[in-house]
């Protein structure tokens, strides 16, 4: 028999993917965990109990979250569900909400947005660019997006191209007013009506099909003649062609990406004109339109605005070249293709100097970073050691700091079946990132950043119906879907509607009064009075260390049954959690119950009994109340080996 002792101090490389088993040879395996459900790590190493959420507003279905910050005071949340908008300040407040939109439950995942000031851009291949404008502090306006024309009218500064054979031509039937406009192959189609062709650079208006060879068209500036011509195109964004898969704002640009039949092109306004795309006599600061190529066909998915303009396909990542001295211009346009991995509709986000982005296939996460040196861009997967987390990846959301503390993190919510979030740090300077898993009574469906918040949509079953919550994490609460309960009459508190029938957690600082079930009302009774409390969901937290088989200097231990002989655990301001089913007692038999209890910071120790082949403790936490681990001390007892000698 032989001592095997551990003493982890931090948890920083997160819950590791069980494929790490036995994987001591590792730096991240000694700073990891076998299950850290709900879990938040904390920038000095430890871990404690992940956000608890408050409710804030019902949703109409469920949502995909945007944000909008018009400045310091007025910032707006966005909630988009089938063809409709709602408009939600910081508090949860109904601000406004657009009906009878474009978009649908499905394409509202495929949409991109980005905001300049007051105007936020709305784009999907299959549907007209949205232009959402904030027009005072609780009004909001939506409308297809239109190009800057000319003072007279005509011409309208927008991309044209032609997407006819090159060999097909067209002969109108006259040259002012309503013509015919007749090419020499079939080519018109009924989604033809409504756009805009251009003869010779003059523009006309199709008002009606007659077949595949004629339209009928107005003419909105006089054409030279009448005879055939190679010399036509048509307006790039139509329902014929398709329009912009994705949008950013990027160094006094606006730039389009992408489109449903130009999947590669790249368009960009005008410098310090947004609306006006008109190509002009390419001079630098007009506007730039492009094929970025490639051996085969690129889909851009999204356009990043970071140090550069990054641009992310279906099959690479890449970036427009520039510089202080050298700033993109018509005539001075390089895309570079970095590497060769696809990117998923979950739109990139910006963390601690890198871009992350999920690759296609929904189950890798990855980083792209800018070397000085190489002045290239590398891709490393920073789930690796951590890929059972990420499942069918569909939302990701930052949050730079909050009010409780520096972490930063990125949550991407998962499409697996239980809804969840996964929750990535990333200390850079450190060399420190991972990955922890957060479930909920129900499911997660949307994140969003505003300001130093995460907002989320989430799905939960209240009262056997099917509704969706806009809620917000909330680092101070430690129960999900809180609300703050008002005293009725005695001990009856109401507050909590939006839980009707299902059984809610009462928390008042660190006193758990009890989970008692809401009546149709809103209403529970508890059986004693609190000060404070709040009612909400509870979510069960587990910590289960890794298997360790190395002993001090006895060999090794795998395979070989081990007992738990003495845990300690270091933990900070802490009131609630057991170790292997032994409970952890804040309150002894003489305290006086109708106080809040301190919490604890120390040292606390157990003496555990058992046998098994890994020597694991697990250290659950099923009362909603605060606790930080720090670091455990983990005592075991291994068998060595026996051996059967055999003597000649």
């Amino acid at each position: 028999m032989a001592a095997i002792r551990q003493l982890q101090t931090n948890f920083s490389s997160g819950q590791l993917d069980p494929r790490m088993a036995g994987r001591e040879d590792t730096s991240v395996y000694q700073n990891g965990g076998a299950n850290l459900l709900n879990s938040s790590p904390l920038v000095q190493g430890g871990i404690s109990r992940r956000p608890g959420t408050k409710y804030l507003a019902a949703l109409q279905g469920t949502s995909r979250l945007a944000r909008m910050q018009f400045n310091e005071t007025q910032l707006y949340i966005f909630a988009f569900s089938n063809a409709r908008l709602d408009i939600f300040d910081e508090d949860g407040a109904a601000v406004a909400n657009l009906t009878s939109q474009p978009w649908n439950a499905t394409t509202m995942w495929e949409m991109r947005l980005d905001t300049s000031g007051d105007t936020t851009f709305i784009v999907h291949k299959d549907f007209p660019i949205q232009k959402l404008i904030r027009t005072g502090a609780s009004s909001f306006t939506i409308a297809a997006f239109t190009f800057e024309t000319h003072s007279s009218g005509y011409p309208r500064f927008q991309p044209y191209y032609k997407f006819a054979d090159p060999s097909v031509t067209i002969t109108p039937s006259g040259t002012s007013g309503s013509i015919n406009l007749t090419t020499s192959a079939d080519y018109w189609v009924a989604a033809h009506v409504n756009s805009v062709v251009r003869v010779a650079g003059k523009e006309c208006d199709v008002t009606s099909r007659t077949n595949a060879t004629v339209v009928v068209a107005t003419v909105r500036e006089s054409l030279a003649g009448t005879g055939a011509t190679n010399d036509w195109d048509e307006n790039v964004f139509s329902a014929a062609n398709g329009y912009a898969r994705s949008v950013a704002f990027h160094q006094q640009r606006l730039w389009f990406g992408g489109s449903r039949d130009l999947p590669s092109n790249i368009w960009s306004s005008q410098k310090g004109a947004f609306f006006n795309f008109n190509v002009g006599e390419a001079l630098d600061a007009e506007s730039i339109q492009v094929d970025i190529g490639s051996a085969t066909v690129n889909e851009i998915k999204h356009l990043h605005s970071s140090r550069h303009l990054q641009v992310f396909t279906d099959q690479s990542c890449g970036f427009i070249v520039e510089s202080d001295t050298n700033p993109v211009s018509p005539t001075n346009f390089i895309h570079r293709s970095q590497v060769p991995y696809g990117c998923s509709n979950v739109t990139p986000r910006s963390l601690d100097g890198a871009t992350l982005f999920v690759q296609d296939t929904g189950k890798v996460v990855r980083e792209l970073i800018f070397s000085d040196v190489q002045q290239a861009y590398t891709a490393q997967a920073v789930s690796l050691i951590s890929n059972d987390i990420i499942d069918g990846a569909k939302d990701m959301a930052v949050l730079y700091g909050s009010s409780a503390g520096p972490e930063q993190f990125a949550l991407i919510v998962n499409t697996d079946t239980e809804g969840s979030i996964a929750a990535f740090h990333s200390i850079r300077s450190e060399k420190i990132s991972g990955w922890f898993p957060w479930q909920t009574d129900g499911k997660f469906i949307s994140v969003a950043q505003l300001n130093s918040e995460i907002f989320v949509c989430v799905e939960r079953v209240v009262n056997s119906s099917t509704v969706y919550y806009l809620e917000k994490f909330d680092f101070n609460q430690t129960v999900d879907s809180y609300a703050p309960l008002s005293q009725v009459s005695g001990l009856v508190y109401d507050g909590l509607t939006h839980l009707n029938a299902k059984s809610a957690s009462v928390v008042d600082g660190n006193i758990h009064h009890g989970d008692f079930t809401v009546a149709s009302s809103g209403r529970v009774t508890l059986i004693e009075a609190p000060t404070s409390a709040v009612g909400g969901l509870n979510y069960t937290r587990t910590i289960i260390d890794l298997p360790v088989d190395i002993a001090d200097g006895a060999g090794p231990f795998s395979g070989e049954y081990k007992r738990v002989g003495r845990v300690v655990l270091n933990v900070y301001e802490s009131v609630s959690f057991s170790v292997n089913g032994r409970d952890f007692l804040i309150r002894q038999v003489t305290d006086d119950l109708s106080i809040n209890p301190a919490a604890k910071t120390g040292k606390y120790e157990f003496n555990l009994l058992g046998w098994d082949l890994d020597g694991q403790i697990t250290i659950s936490q099923s009362s909603p109340l605060p606790f930080t681990l720090l670091s455990i001390y983990n005592f075991r007892l291994g068998l060595l080996p026996t051996y059967n000698i055999r003597l000649k």
